[in-house]
């Protein structure tokens, strides 16, 4: 199994097509760093083009530290997952919009929760209540 690729994919009887993916691996997100400098609405046009000039290389100067405070972030996620017997599942749709619903588990009984979930989409219906999974939450996203 990937986390670059579903374990399954499926399409619901309202036609929804799912993707199922089951990992270790989790990398937190982080909040984007502020890196622009105040814009008073009040400057000339000239101003604004200089201040946008000056954004934009303090944005590129600031994609090394985030650069590597990511690496840095996956590498301390690689080892947790080493040590962790957790399995996050997670359902995703694309349409029509961005929605997914996430469960953990344990490596014994990934497999049974993965049928359960199948089952379940195949039916129309997103299940909450597993046997041997925690149910997680939904998320959607406008993108």
């Amino acid at each position: 199994m990937s986390v670059f690729r579903p374990s399954v994919r499926l399409t619901a009887p309202d036609g929804r097509e799912w993707e199922i993916y089951a990992y270790k691996l989790e990398v937190g997100d982080r909040a984007e760093w502020d890196t622009d400098l105040i814009d008073d609405p009040g400057t000339s046009t000239a101003a604004s083009g200089e201040i946008a000039i000056v954004n934009a290389v303090v944005w590129l100067v600031t994609l090394i530290p985030r650069l590597l405070i990511r690496i840095l972030d996956a590498g301390l996620a690689a080892a947790r997952a080493v040590r962790s017997d957790a399995w996050t599942i997670e359902a995703i749709t694309f349409m029509p919009q961005r929605q997914s619903y996430t469960w953990k588990t344990t490596t014994e009984y990934r497999g049974q929760v993965l049928a359960q979930i199948e089952g379940s989409l195949q039916r129309g219906d997103v299940p909450q209540h597993l046997r041997n999974a925690t149910y997680v939450g939904w998320r959607r996203s406008a993108r």
